[in-house]
């Protein structure tokens, strides 16, 4: 593992992420970017939509795979311990963050516990940020249900949880009143200064970032165009002076005296009906003054002063194109292998292209593509730690000295958080439906119903054991499929389309842990549907059928495989209106090709064919046997398929759920 300076956060070298556009050309989203973050220190990164912003941080977060260069987080490689990586590190993203349909108090503790926190730590840092954020009020109360500023103070909360080392935070004022700003920029201040923590800040915000923020870097066509402190970077400007002018009464500046004041400095308007802004350099102010006086006079002006230049204006001139791009990275889970771009990604390029004819950059934004260490602006110090410096502070500087052993965790560490992550997930899953679990129950155990009594009065009536244990059991597996496959997918396409899928993929856990955990918990609503129709035949017809204790092991085996395939949909497709369609036509294919409902030997032979590649035919034939006491081998041989099945669709299932581009 390369090797970093224990003072070094973030450390970036030659880093460029490029992709096919759609005329094959390559697109550099990022190119040739190079600097370094000091521990403990904030870091601004500004730049207009579509800069690579976007694109980098995706990168910071082991989400994305550079196409050649280092990135190093904490001493980490990023690129070969995405997973380490997660566990160091806090990310709000613009969109917000998932635990929506759950209570304040348990999104903060389920992500405490999610970024590996002990029990008690996570419960304690859980009272402390409700407290610090002003939460108290809505501890209890479903994230959804509160103000579009008081969930994003949730999220925030969140990204803190853990105490990261590293916490890259995107527009984290969004929706939030003048007071909570403030609150907001405190706290950053407060784990900068008194943790040590690392915080990378992307933001438009460049007025309130101003003095948040030790280092600035501004990014234009994927590439760093100015990087250095707030103060280095208002001296790239030049020596100039800004006089704000208000014209009395609200009026307005004739154009001769505009044309006289041009003469000393670059006039343009104000932000409010009369008011101007003159910009003029420091060896202008005394012909300024005059011409002021003498051409526009003291009766017409009702007010001035001088004001210093500050960040924004910096940003302004090293930005100067303010165009509207597309919007940021697309969701993981639908970029195809390979592909590995964003929207923001591909015109980061074309922004480049435009600005940069033939492939160059203008002089006036040239830097070296790959400036080595020395030449970056120096760090500004970041704060000292006061003397009150927590003892967590001080155990986070020692695990920095072993930061460079890092790498694969042990496999009984990853065990445990495989479980922890299980349990917390299943707990958040199964809390998401509870607003709508009796309307699943209901329709659950109503299908199968329905569907005993309506298929047992076909014809002269299909009462006799043979016919009604196939209704029974293929009652049961058509429920599954239902429910299981379409219920899954629309949810998984909800999650993506609300943009909340970032929001697990920069955790610390598993793709396995959250897809079973996923799927366990839907499974759960449609379980007493299962036995609806072997009970409905018992009471309507008197069929003694057996309650065998191998359905425990049946029924997940023939819902796994399912509820992995509505996963896989629900990861492929994006409208959730075709995400429907697909499920529905499934399941109908489920219903006519497979053996549910009536024998194999009955089906004609395409069908028959097609039936020995779906997990229902195994597993309504798995039912059959283990309600009519028939343990047999072909029952072994069912419950074998099955097993292969189940394994297949939940590694199928978490390939397509793409949380890292390649």
């Amino acid at each position: 593992m390369v090797k970093t300076s224990g003072d070094t956060a973030v450390e970036v070298r030659d880093l460029v992420r490029a992709y096919p556009g759609r005329n094959g050309e390559l697109i550099k989203a990022n190119d040739g970017l190079n600097f370094s973050v000091p521990r403990g220190q904030v870091f601004g990164l500004f730049g207009a939509n579509g800069a690579g912003k976007t694109t980098l941080v995706l990168q910071l977060l082991g989400l994305v795979r550079p196409t050649s260069g280092s990135i190093m987080v904490n001493g980490v490689d990023v690129t070969r311990y995405p997973e380490t990586v997660k566990s160091t590190v806090g990310f709000l993203p613009q969109a917000g963050l998932s635990m929506r349909l759950i209570e304040t108090r348990r999104a903060l503790h389920y992500t405490g516990r999610l970024r590996g926190q002990s029990e008690s730590d996570a419960r304690r840092q859980t009272d402390a940020l409700i407290d610090e954020l002003g939460l108290g009020p809505y501890a209890d109360r479903q994230v959804e249900r509160l103000s579009g500023g008081l969930m994003r103070l949730v999220n925030f909360g969140m990204t803190l949880m853990g105490h990261p080392e590293l916490i890259v935070l995107d527009e984290p004022t969004n929706e939030l009143d003048p007071h909570n700003r403030r609150l907001i920029w405190e706290m950053i201040e407060r784990r900068s200064t008194l943790e040590g923590a690392t915080v990378v800040l992307v933001t438009h915000n460049v007025l309130e970032a101003e003095k948040a923020v030790h280092r600035v870097a501004v990014m234009h066509g994927g590439r760093i165009t100015a990087m250095g402190t707030p103060g280095e970077l208002k001296e790239q400007i030049g020596a100039q002076a800004r006089l704000e002018l208000f014209v009395r009464d609200g009026g307005s500046l004739t154009p001769e005296e505009i044309s006289r004041l041009s003469t000393v400095g670059e006039v343009s308007q104000g932000s409010r009906s009369g008011s101007y802004l003159i910009t003029a350099a420091t060896d202008r102010l005394q012909p300024l003054i005059e011409v002021l006086v003498t051409d526009v006079g003291v009766k017409r002006v009702d007010d001035f002063r001088f004001a210093r230049p500050t960040l924004e204006d910096v940003y302004l001139t090293l930005n100067p194109r303010q165009d509207s791009y597309a919007a940021a990275a697309r969701e993981l889970v639908t970029t195809p292998a390979g592909g590995g771009g964003s929207a923001e990604s591909g015109d980061a390029g074309k922004t480049a292209a435009a600005a940069a004819p033939n492939g160059h950059r203008p002089a006036a934004m040239e830097l070296p593509a790959a400036e080595p260490p020395a030449a970056e602006p120096p760090a500004a110090e970041p704060a000292a730690p006061v003397s009150g410096t927590s003892r967590r502070a001080r155990a986070r500087a020692h695990s920095h000295s072993q930061s460079q052993g890092r790498g694969r965790m042990p496999l009984r560490e990853r065990l445990g958080r495989f479980g922890t992550s299980f349990k917390y997930l299943w707990f958040e899953h199964m809390l998401t439906v509870r607003t709508s679990w009796h309307v699943h129950m209901v329709f659950g155990i109503f299908m199968p119903l329905t569907m005993v009594f309506g298929f047992s009065r076909i014809g002269s009536g299909l009462t006799d054991e043979l016919s009604l244990t196939y209704i029974a059991s293929g009652s049961g597996v058509f429920a599954i499929a239902a429910l299981g496959t379409t219920a899954i997918a629309q949810r998984i396409g909800a999650i993506k389309a609300e943009g909340s899928m970032l929001y697990y993929a920069s955790l610390p856990i598993s793709k396995v842990a959250f897809v079973m955990a996923f799927v366990a918990a839907r499974l759960l609503l449609i379980a007493p549907g299962l036995v609806t129709s072997l009970i409905a035949v018992r009471l309507l017809y008197g069929l003694d059928l057996t309650l065998s204790p191998m359905l425990l092991i049946v029924y997940p085996l023939t819902a796994l495989p399912l509820a992995a395939l509505g996963l896989v949909i629900g990861s492929l497709i994006d409208r959730i209106e075709l995400i429907s369609i697909v499920t529905y036509v499934l399941n109908f294919v489920l219903l006519l090709g497979a053996p549910l409902l009536i024998p194999a030997k009955a089906l004609p032979l395409p069908l028959k064919a097609l039936s020995w590649v779906m997990p229902t035919t195994y597993g309504s034939d798995a039912i059959r046997r283990s309600v009519s006491d028939n343990i047999d081998a072909t029952f072994g041989l069912d419950i074998l398929v099955l097993t292969v099945m189940t394994a297949l669709a939940l590694t199928i299932a978490d390939r397509s759920l793409r949380w890292r581009a390649s």
